[in-house]
């Protein structure tokens, strides 16, 4: 007797057989994932231009110039050109932003060779009056270091008025006059160490040096050592 559940049977094999070829075909499909990494713009201008342009130490071009999708973060950045100095800065580079520089270049100073002449001719210098002294021996005293004068009654030339204390000495400029207090001895003391920054008042201690600028516009120090009854002072011409 002929099965009658066969051709179900084989309709179902068939099927089944079917399927298991379909799956074997198909291939499975990869999911590619594209990293995004934010980004930013740098421009950057020079004066003068043409200047090269370094990022993170890589050569990018020249100014004027703008590098686009640069990483956010910091980026060091070199601009450099013949016969100026190099600049360098760290910028912050933000997403979706633009980072501007605009750099000034600041040139070399060249060496200049002197002439011969120039190096061997001995620079004029101002001339300095003697080492003198003055005796301190009233509590007030008035200066003029043209004269000289040394007395305790005041006069239209008067540079300076002091006031004598066991340790120390006042000094006060008198009007057209400036002082300034510095911490060096007088015998180490030049011209240019004299600068003058409107003291109202000095304290001159011991073995420190008062700078003077005369009503005339010459410049005199003077100092005590041991004694304060004993000033030694001298003039820049």
């Amino acid at each position: 007797m002929q099965n009658k559940n066969l051709p179900s049977i084989t309709l179902f094999l068939s099927l089944i057989i079917f399927i298991i070829g379909c799956q074997a075909q198909e291939k499975p499909i990869e999911k590619t994932v594209e990293e995004v990494v934010d980004t930013g713009i740098l421009a950057v201008e020079s004066a003068p231009s043409t200047a090269q342009v370094y990022v993170d130490t890589e050569f990018k071009g020249e100014t004027p110039f703008t590098l686009y999708n640069i990483p956010t973060g910091q980026h060091k950045v070199v601009i450099k050109k013949d016969g100026y100095l190099d600049y360098e800065k760290i910028v912050t580079i933000q997403v979706g932003r633009t980072e501007s520089l605009d750099v000034s270049l600041i040139p070399v100073k060249p060496t200049e060779e002197k002439p011969v002449e120039e190096i061997q001719e001995k620079p004029e210098e101002a001339p300095v009056k003697t080492l003198s002294k003055i005796n301190y021996s009233s509590f007030a005293m008035y200066y003029d270091f043209e004269k000289p004068e040394f007395t305790e009654i005041r006069t239209d030339k008067s540079d300076l008025f002091s006031r004598k204390y066991d340790n120390y000495i006042h000094f006060t400029p008198m009007s057209g006059a400036k002082i300034n207090g510095i911490n060096k001895a007088l015998s180490e003391v030049d011209k240019e160490d004299c600068i003058f920054p409107d003291a109202a008042v000095v304290l001159l201690y011991s073995k420190q040096t008062l700078c003077v600028k005369t009503i005339e516009g010459n410049i005199a120090v003077l100092s005590w050592k041991e004694s304060s009854n004993e000033l030694e002072w001298k003039l820049f011409g």
